[in-house]
């Protein structure tokens, strides 16, 4: 009944998010301008008559037409969500998976390496690679695979989504700074479950190290680590948006920020368009997935922990 009622609350939170999200899309981006002197003058100025307008033009084309809305591209919004997923879920999923083995193993790297030597490859790389932009990253990796290229490494393509092979490098660009932060989780929760007198009592007993470290060790720190499980998620997804543009991937990430028409420079009395299906298409679809996510925290943190079932230990 508890896990039933959290998972009710999340969907409930979701809807009251989701009315936001399209309420704040379908506010009025109309601009005036005028001339002063030598300079134009542009101004915003909100009407409610506008907005209601707005709304009611938007709801109304969503009951006419049956769908969330045409795209710029006379396409209905559920055309490109199911292309646009598919590229996304492929690098998406592998890359979390990818994270979470490279991170947990990382982190146990850290925990098992203490010495001066073991804390420079071991907390001091996780550190950095936390420090360093994800961005940075790209662009490093990027620059030495062109400059082997140029001598001698056989020629690949690094950018697009033409190539089968094209979502290795998504894949592994988005795993890199979720698996740092896993791995100091995973390091954090470790030492904090070697101080537990269960632990002592099995060293004295002379259990090995390795299997009081993958039997008890990990086993009882998993419901700390499934606690990070959302930020992780988060993580994941915000870095997507900077891996598909920066890789050229035509995923949610891309088209999201091609429906939001970030310009540089704007004409006065310009209006301040955005594709409005598309954004609130591409939206919700992301709120869904963070949704989907959030109810497998929930599940996966019912059944590992038992205080969460009620049941003592």
């Amino acid at each position: 009944m508890n896990l039933l009622l959290r998972l009710f609350g999340s969907l409930c939170l979701w809807v009251c998010m989701a009315l936001i999200l399209i309420l704040i899309v379908l506010l009025p981006r109309d601009t005036q301008s005028h001339r002063e002197g030598y300079l134009d003058v542009m101004s915003y100025h909100f009407t409610w008559d506008k907005y209601k307008q707005n709304i009611s033009d938007y709801f109304e084309e969503v009951k006419t037409e049956k769908s969330l809305g045409i795209t710029k591209y006379d396409q209905p919004v559920e055309v490109e969500l199911s292309l646009y997923f598919k590229r996304s879920i492929v690098i998406l999923v592998p890359a979390l998976i990818l994270s979470i083995f490279l991170g947990i193993g990382k982190g146990v790297f850290d925990y098992r390496h203490q010495g001066k030597m073991g804390r420079f490859f071991g907390k001091g790389s996780t550190w950095l690679g936390q420090s360093v932009p994800d961005f940075f990253l790209i662009f490093l990796v990027q620059t030495i695979l062109s400059i082997a290229m140029r001598h001698g490494l056989p020629r690949m393509d690094m950018y697009g989504d033409d190539e089968w092979y094209n979502i290795f490098f998504p894949i592994f660009f988005l795993s890199m700074y979720p698996a740092f932060v896993i791995a100091r989780y995973t390091s954090q929760a470790l030492e904090e479950e070697d101080e537990q007198d269960y632990i002592k009592t099995a060293k004295a007993k002379g259990v090995p190290d390795r299997i009081i470290l993958w039997k008890h060790i990990l086993r009882n720190a998993m419901p700390k680590l499934l606690q990070h499980f959302m930020p992780i998620v988060l993580t994941l997804f915000s870095g997507m948006f900077v891996v598909e543009f920066l890789s050229l991937y035509h995923g949610i990430g891309s088209r999201l920020i091609t429906a939001i028409h970030i310009r540089y420079s704007i004409m006065p009395g310009e209006p301040l368009t955005i594709d409005v299906p598309a954004v609130i298409g591409f939206s919700l679809l992301i709120m869904v997935m963070l949704l989907i996510a959030q109810w497998m925290n929930q599940i996966f943190d019912f059944l590992l922990d038992p205080k969460r079932r009620g049941i003592q230990k």
